[in-house]
């Protein structure tokens, strides 16, 4: 009695429990099964679809590595010797002696560029000195291009007779060119050809002494005037030594000399005149040396 009571209290409260009735607790059961498997069938596919949804991240690649730096290696620029740039100019002055372009003499009358009295003039070996002035202009690293101007004068007068005097002037222009051998060497040897204009003047006053036929010496003023033009060309050679930076020291002299001139004197005795007109072609030797100091800029 007691067993069959608890049977029967039981599924009393099973029916409570599921709403009652025993058809009831079976679909209870089985919905709780289905409820149960369905939740195991759709995890996966869930958890599946969103996998395929999710895009997938994107796979940054590595930064490129920077490259080390080297360190800088200095460039060594090779050393080269300062070369002196050359001046373009020249200026000089200075004294020179010997026959200039055109020479007068009043023994002589009309000399030329080489000379024709004697054979002293011929070498150009005249006591006469002749101021020089030069300046040049360089055309390339060994030629320059040049003018010079040269003038002389001499003169003298007689203390005893005022009427004695001498006076002689010549002066002359000439352009050339002038090469160097040996550019920038301790001593610079160079030779010039030069073409160029002369004009010269001579007056010699004197007295003429003459025996009277008493035996009385008489003295007569004589004039005696000259006058001469010239062309003419002369080559020589030209030696120069740096003394300080842009003074040199240069010692030339022509060698050869070739000339044509023309002129025309006068001889006054007792108020008489005379003209004699004359000219003359010469060439040969000529060794006039000229020293002169030179300034380059």
């Amino acid at each position: 009695m007691d067993h069959n009571a608890s049977r029967q209290r039981m599924c009393s409260e099973a029916q409570a429990d599921f709403g009652g009735g025993p058809f009831h607790a079976l679909l209870s059961q089985k919905a709780i099964m289905r409820t149960l498997l369905a939740a195991l069938l759709l995890v996966p596919l869930f958890a599946f679809a969103q996998a395929e949804t999710e895009a997938p991240a994107e796979v940054k690649p590595p930064p490129p590595a920077e490259p080390v730096p080297h360190p800088a290696v200095p460039v060594v620029q090779p050393v080269h010797a300062a070369v002196p740039v050359p001046n373009d100019w020249n200026v000089g002055a200075g004294i020179g002696f010997g026959t200039p372009l055109v020479s007068l003499d009043a023994t002589i009358g009309l000399a030329g560029l080489a000379g024709l009295s004697s054979v002293g003039s011929t070498f150009g070996l005249s006591t006469q000195p002749r101021m020089t002035v030069l300046i040049e202009r360089r055309l390339g690293e060994r030629l320059f291009l040049g003018f010079q101007f040269s003038a002389s004068f001499r003169g003298s007068q007689s203390d005893t007779f005022s009427a004695v005097s001498f006076r002689s002037v010549n002066v002359d222009g000439t352009i050339g060119l002038r090469s160097l051998f040996n550019p920038r060497g301790v001593v610079e040897v160079s030779w010039f050809a030069n073409v160029g204009l002369g004009y010269g003047n001579t007056e010699n006053r004197s007295l003429i002494s003459n025996v009277d036929s008493m035996g009385a010496v008489i003295q007569t003023p004589q004039t005696w005037r000259s006058n001469a033009f010239g062309v003419g060309a002369v080559a020589g050679l030209a030696l120069e030594r740096e003394l300080i930076s842009g003074l040199a020291l240069r010692l030339s002299s022509s060698i050869v000399g070739l000339s044509y001139s023309t002129g025309s004197s006068t001889s006054i005795i007792r108020e008489v005149s005379t003209d004699n007109a004359n000219h003359g072609f010469d060439g040969g030797l000529r060794f006039s040396p000229t020293l002169e100091l030179r300034y380059a800029f």
